[in-house]
């Protein structure tokens, strides 16, 4: 596999005898970056005034959340997964300027040497769009020789009739499940999509949204999805925000993974922190703190 030089948007590393990859799938530049006051809003839960006093405590002054979109490949004895896509190229739902920003996710698998035919599986934490539209962007199947997996209730909650979802939800995930036909697989909690890849229970941010668990010769990552979005989540254990369809299960699924985490002492990725979203997670009283892996030297 190809090595990616220092600086470069991916990032080579190894799980016991898992060879991964985060890729990203880009990253919304200054000043297209989200307003923190969009994540987390008096509606979601969040007083203007928690939130100021909480930027205040940070003491780096931001206003915006330096959203990533992380991308994980994972190398297995019987094939390989992507474990979510991205927002696919020609993305044009933040407005033209935004466009090149993202959908990076294929030009990048191509620069340490992989084709979409090398794929076995592609697993979505959920369907929302910046998961899963890199795998259906051109209209088909983006991977067409992977099986897609996602969970069951994810599956069934976005293709029911009645879904009460936001529209500019429920329609980029029903395009997912309508490109991916018979193919898509459902899944329950617990599955073992690959060897030494399963499936976490992560409910709360969508009806089945999911963790994914990597674990191999004693080592372990637990890619975390969208249970945060911003390490003031990880301070502020309660902070929700709009695009958590059940509040209160999401608090508690992050609660629960963020308390394995640190206190088992596993890598985590974490989708939408800053590339690569790798980190360790440590308990600071009632709470918990972010601490990312540094970049290898070279």
């Amino acid at each position: 596999m190809y090595e990616p030089r220092q600086g470069e948007p991916v990032r080579r590393f190894a799980v016991g005898d898992l060879s991964c990859v985060v890729i990203s799938d880009g990253r919304f530049a200054p000043p297209w970056e989200p307003s923190l006051s969009d994540f987390f809003t008096p509606a979601s839960g969040v007083p203007e005034r928690e939130l100021r006093d909480a930027v205040e405590a940070e003491g780096v002054g931001r206003t915006t959340v330096p959203c990533g979109y992380n991308c994980l490949y994972v190398e297995t004895s019987a094939g390989s997964a992507l474990i979510d896509t991205g927002l696919g190229r020609s993305f044009l739902g933040y407005g033209p300027e935004v466009s090149p920003m993202v959908g990076r996710l294929d030009e990048r698998l191509a620069a340490v040497g992989l084709a979409p035919s090398d794929l076995a599986a592609v697993v979505f934490t959920h369907l929302h769009e910046d998961h899963a539209r890199g795998a259906v962007w051109p209209g088909e199947p983006a991977f067409p020789g992977a099986t897609p997996y996602a969970h069951a209730a994810e599956v069934a909650f976005w293709s029911d009739a009645a879904c009460s979802a936001p529209a500019d939800q429920r329609a980029p995930a029903r395009e997912a499940i309508r490109v991916f036909g018979e193919r898509l697989r459902a899944f329950e909690y617990g599955a073992e999509i690959l060897p030494h890849v399963r499936t976490i229970e992560a409910a709360g941010h969508t009806p089945g949204h999911t963790a994914v668990l990597l674990e191999s010769r004693g080592e372990r990552l637990l890619c975390v999805g969208d249970s945060f979005h911003d390490r003031l989540q990880l301070s502020h254990l309660a902070w929700r925000t709009p695009w958590d369809l059940d509040a209160e299960r999401s608090v508690l699924s992050r609660r629960r993974l963020l308390a394995w985490a640190a206190d088992e002492t596993m890598l985590v990725h974490a989708y939408h922190l800053p590339f690569p979203g790798l980190g360790l997670v440590r308990r600071r009283g009632d709470a918990f703190e972010w601490r990312p892996v540094p970049s290898p030297a070279g």
